[in-house]
């Protein structure tokens, strides 16, 4: 019959640690001895982070979920979890209802679980490249888009508006101390994982500010304070008060900034 309880168990694309125990039909109390060899195989397979693929699963029962918040217990204790994935509109609601969605992260499917493995549990991290002409007007969307990949993967509003106004003062020097026009862009590169984001931002060297911008990017003796009329000057400084690292690299060729912002919330 097309709703008689079935459950497979396959690998998650090449990750070991990962067991997909796609879940099909009505679980109810009847199912639960099959359920605990899967889990029994699984975890004699020494697979830590399980995703329950449920996209085609009719119904669940109340002591299936019991059983599902008990293996996900014994996985947690071993460094791993247990998570939904594909629920139906229906039983999402239900389980909602029941307060399981305060125990186990639900993904829209099995994809969105494993990106969710990658990201906290092999760390795993993203990059976005940003090439733009170098026009002053093209940094508020930048630093926007930023802001926005770093909310997305789970960073907090203040850290988001820190990391937002390091890509701002960044990007605004690249175009003030650089080359303008169409054939000299700047190039920005951010790579973000769970515990921080890393910026690099580069231009084309505008020969007759490279001494300003030394002077500038040196860094300043205790007890020496930026002039109130340098206003760029300030910008860095405001960089390496609000980032955890930041370099300076000026070449003949370009000036390239690397700054690193560690998560704090």
């Amino acid at each position: 019959m097309e709703d008689t309880l079935a459950m497979e168990i396959s690998s998650g694309e090449s990750n070991p640690e990962v067991a997909v125990l796609r879940v099909s039909g009505y679980l109810d109390f009847s199912g639960i001895a099959m359920l605990s060899g899967f889990f029994e195989t699984i975890a004699a397979e020494n697979r830590k982070y399980v995703i329950l693929d449920l996209a085609d699963m009719k119904a669940m029962c109340s002591a299936a979920l019991g059983e599902f918040m008990g293996y996900r217990k014994r996985l947690t204790e071993k460094g791993g979890s247990l998570v939904f994935a594909g629920l139906c509109g229906s039983i999402r609601s239900k389980l909602t209802l029941m307060g399981a969605n305060r125990i186990f992260p639900f993904y829209h499917d099995v994809r969105a679980a494993i990106d969710a493995y990658k990201w906290d549990y092999k760390k795993q991290s993203k990059s976005l490249t940003v090439i733009f002409p170098s026009s002053l007007k093209l940094v508020p969307p930048t630093r926007q888009l930023v802001s926005r990949l770093a909310k997305q993967k789970g960073y907090s509003v203040k850290d988001a508006f820190r990391i937002e106004t390091i890509v701002d003062e960044v990007c605004n020097n690249a175009v003030e101390h650089g080359l303008s026009g169409q054939d000299n862009a700047v190039t920005m590169v951010v790579t973000i994982d769970k515990e921080k984001v890393d910026i690099k931002v580069s231009n084309t060297s505008d020969p007759q500010k490279k001494a300003l911008l030394r002077e500038l990017a040196a860094p300043k003796a205790p007890g020496v304070h930026v002039g109130d009329d340098d206003k760029r000057g300030r910008g860095l400084a405001l960089i390496r008060m609000l980032s955890n690292d930041m370099n300076v690299d000026i070449t003949d060729c370009g000036t390239s900034v690397h700054v690193i912002k560690l998560r704090e919330e």
